[in-house]
């Protein structure tokens, strides 16, 4: 988020220190070890599709509870798509969120990247779960965030595509 400073180290403590605890989450239930690993092999491997670009085609954000359920109301997502004739060519996000939303966007980003917007549209959340290896319920809430901010971008990119179009198609007296 511009302007917010973060300290990615503190971030990575508290997230390892919510992995480990075996506390239950809100939901009631600990976190999956099929998304403790993955969040691990994420640390490991530096996020690779975190990030932002310029210009986007598809810019969609959720702050704090809405969509996602990301937690504190502090907390963000946003979804960068770079679409070239409908295709989703690159696809990053920003977030400031809990391993379990860090986890569903990473395989968001790789599930959409070289797809159709339709295609897009139409992935479905079990999708995410065969990815994953789970379907835990905290898990579920975020996949089906995403799914919504993806499918909200996409219908408003069409229609903003669709008005130009019809725009550049009327004739000029």
């Amino acid at each position: 988020m511009p302007g917010v400073r973060r300290d990615p180290g503190r971030d990575i403590q508290r997230a390892l220190l919510h992995l480990g605890s075996g506390f239950p989450s809100k939901f009631g239930d600990r976190v999956d070890e099929a998304v403790i690993k993955y969040y691990r092999w994420l640390l490991k491997t530096d996020f690779g599709n975190a990030g932002s670009f310029e210009n986007a085609s598809i810019f969609v954000e959720a702050v704090g509870e809405k969509m996602i359920h990301c937690g504190n109301t502090g907390n963000y997502m946003q979804l960068y798509l770079k679409v070239v004739n409908n295709w989703i060519d690159d696809i990053k996000y920003l977030c400031s969120c809990e391993p379990t939303a860090n986890v569903a966007v990473e395989v968001l980003c790789d599930l959409m990247k070289g797809k159709s917007l339709d295609e897009a549209a139409g992935v479905s959340e079990q999708a995410f779960y065969q990815w994953i290896g789970c379907d835990g319920e905290e898990l579920k809430l975020k996949v089906r965030g995403l799914l919504e901010m993806m499918n909200e971008g996409i219908a408003r990119y069409k229609a903003q595509m669709l008005a130009s179009k019809k725009v550049t198609d009327s004739p000029q007296w």
